[in-house]
């Protein structure tokens, strides 16, 4: 593993620029002439115009409703929400833009990961430190030869999009003051930025100036800190010397968005650009997104980092509103009910329809968190008061789904309906995402019962026995010309278009609920199911769609796919800064939201942490993946590089494996006994 990373300058655009970040307080380092840091901050929020689920919208009455009309788009017309304008929001924070003497300017900034120090060279040969300390919100800019004469405020309502967003939500402006901003907030504390000049260079900090009496403190036990992390952190080096680089730099970036010490970090994670609003309130997404920036961790070693997410989830004012949630459908207190888009708070950011709201896999999918968190660290007391709880309480709403025959009457498969606006429904019976995640829980809950020696509820193994693993449609293969079952959307409904959620495959990944030895008849209909998919084409995808893709090829046998795809995913959603954009980069292969791809960066770009998390799982899964007790090692990778090795991953049971294609294999078994399946 290199040491370090370096940039070249110019970085002419916020996410081109280097990220620092403490898990909460993030600052992107950039620029041209000047030395732009952009800063922003995870807990950032204007909590304004939240929604939650009706008390009058009961799940029957949709139920009802489907069965006398079928589930169109008028389902949607049935919910009781609030004539509310706008939704709650991360806030968009600015700039600080240092300016030098005529003809001086940075040249490179290199990236330490074991120290977290980031040195910009200048042109004359001389050179600042940054580093951004664990301990408190605060970014130390170390100028020995006092080469910055000076620094420019930008707040972000200076920007024309962020300022007519502001304007539009009745947001008051940004106040400046003698060195940075207030941001003042309708519900929230205000929110203060500065910098300030120091003896040794600059200090940028939020809100309360506590000083830099602890620096010297501070900025050892930063670099301590980074330098444990890498030492113990996975590691994959391919024989292409990009692509070992790209996994480094997004360990380094995922590692510093989700830091332990800091807060659950959301779709941006804790960076955020000055010159337009928080694309999606900057919310946590709970139907894949969340998901994807956190799965990696603790396969990387890094477990930790997920307790903020949890802290979050499991905190009263969330724990609330899943309740509530809950309540309000199915009138019972004792499950919990996440919806799509939230804020940290669980309150929905965004309107309250079939898509925010009957996604009961939003905390199925999360589900896979805790268990994961569990089977790493073999913390029984984290899966005693925090994992099956929760894990629990989703379960009990899924339960009170079901009807007499063990069906859903009534749920979506993620965003399907979105992606195929031609369709007059919006849900359906049956949808296969749906059916894989209960069986998934109904599985987990009863080993995890045993486990901590409390009773299983009955209708746990009933599911197991009642619940397909996917519902079927029937299909036509015109090249075999002959018909075919495959896996469908849900009752009746083919995958007809190109679709980005990968969500009727679920029972591949995430909820892998199929068994390790499939029945010819099950193996068929998911070949099917895989042939279909590919031939429905990719042009819509977006950046974490590839990777959620390239886990469905790894675990289906298609070991040439993945690089092919990522290869490509490369060139159109990986920026010149090595940040994973939302937008593709030009308008070529993938047409995902073509009008955007046009637009200029320097006003329009957008960063999602959900590509790098995204990344960094489906390249580790495909060199080593679990299913049951089997661990299959290298079933991603092509056949033509033959010198790949996998060092550090962690696996279920504390395990411990380092492994080459070429043939080492060290294996520390921990608690499981594996058999190895190259």
């Amino acid at each position: 593993m290199n040491r370090s990373i370096t940039f070249s300058f110019p970085l002419e655009r916020p996410h081109c620029g280097v990220p620092l970040a403490n898990g909460n307080f993030g600052a992107l380092v950039w620029g041209k002439e000047t030395l732009c840091i952009t800063v922003n901050q995870s807990d950032l929020w204007d909590h304004r115009c939240g929604r939650r689920v009706d008390s009058r919208d009961r799940y029957s009455n949709f139920v009802e409703y489907a069965a006398l009309h079928g589930c169109t788009r008028e389902l949607n017309t049935l919910f009781h929400r609030e004539d509310l304008y706008g939704a709650p929001h991360r806030m968009a924070v600015g700039r600080f833009e240092f300016t030098f003497a005529p003809g001086l300017f940075p040249v490179t900034a290199e990236l330490d990961y074991f120290s977290g120090k980031l040195k910009v060279t200048l042109s004359d040969g001389t050179s600042l430190e940054l580093c951004l300390v664990l301990a408190k919100n605060t970014l130390y800019v170390e100028d020995p030869a006092q080469k910055i004469k000076d620094v420019l405020l930008k707040p972000a309502t200076d920007f024309p999009q962020t300022r007519a967003f502001y304007i539009d939500r009745s947001n008051a402006m940004f106040q400046l003051l003698e060195d940075g901003w207030r941001i003042p907030l309708a519900l929230d504390p205000d929110f203060t930025v500065r910098a300030v000049k120091t003896s040794y260079g600059w200090r940028i900090f939020t809100n309360e100036d506590k000083g830099d009496a602890e620096r010297e403190k501070e900025l050892r036990a930063t670099s301590e800190w980074w330098s444990q992390l890498f030492s113990k952190v996975c590691s994959v080096r391919t024989p292409d010397e990009w692509w070992n680089r790209f996994f480094t730099f997004q360990t380094w970036k995922l590692a510093a968005a989700t830091a332990p010490m800091g807060k659950a970090a959301g779709l941006q994670g804790p960076w955020h650009e000055e010159y337009q609003e928080a694309k999606w309130a900057g919310d946590y997404h709970f139907n894949v997104n969340v998901q994807m920036v956190y799965g990696p961790l603790c396969r990387l070693g890094l477990h930790e980092h997920l307790l903020p997410l949890f802290d979050m989830i499991e905190s009263p004012a969330f724990q609330e509103s899943m309740k509530h949630n809950a309540r309000a459908l199915f009138g019972v207190e004792d499950a919990l009910w996440q919806l799509h888009a939230v804020d940290d708070r669980g309150w929905q950011c965004g309107g309250i329809s079939c898509g925010a709201v009957l996604d009961p896999a939003c905390g199925a999918w999360t589900a896979l968190l805790y268990e994961e968190y569990f089977r790493t660290t073999c913390d029984m007391e984290f899966l005693k008061e925090r994992a099956y709880p929760y894990i629990y309480g989703i379960m009990r709403g899924y339960e009170e789904m079901l009807d007499r025959e063990f069906n859903i009457p009534v749920a979506i498969s993620a965003e399907y309906a979105s992606s195929n606006l031609n369709m007059t429904t919006v849900a359906g019976r049956n949808p296969s995402y749906q059916l894989a995640a209960i069986r998934r829980l109904a599985a987990m809950l009863i080993e995890f019962s045993a486990l901590l020696n409390l009773p299983e509820r009955p209708i746990w193994r009933r599911i197991l026995d009642k619940v397909p693993h996917f519902t079927t449609v029937g299909g036509y293969d015109s090249y075999a010309r002959q018909n075919e079952a495959r896996i469908a959307i849900w009752e009746n409904q083919d995958l007809e278009v190109c679709h980005r959620h990968h969500s009727h495959l679920g029972c591949i990944w995430p909820f892998d609920s199929l068994p390790e030895e499939p029945s010819e008849e099950l193996r068929q209909v998911v070949e099917n199911s895989i042939t279909h998919w590919i031939s429905m084409g990719m042009g819509k995808w977006s950046e974490w769609c590839i990777p959620w893709a390239n886990i469905i090829y790894t675990r289906t046998g298609l070991n040439e796919a993945p690089m092919q795809l990522f290869n490509m995913w490369k060139e159109i959603f990986v920026n010149e800064g090595l940040s994973v954009v939302y937008l593709p980069r030009m308008l070529s292969l993938i047409a995902h939201r073509r009008h955007d791809i046009a637009r200029p960066k320097a006003e329009s770009e957008v960063m999602q942490l959900d590509g790098t998390g995204g990344f960094l799982d489906a390249f580790m899964q495909m060199c080593a993946y679990t299913k049951g007790k089997r661990l299959h090692l290298f079933k991603g990778m092509p056949a033509r590089w033959q010198e790949i090795e996998i060092t550090r991953l962690h696996l279920p049971g504390k395990a411990l494996l380092s492994a080459s294609k070429s043939g080492r294999l060290d294996l520390d078994p921990g608690t499981l006994k594996w058999e190895v399946c190259r």
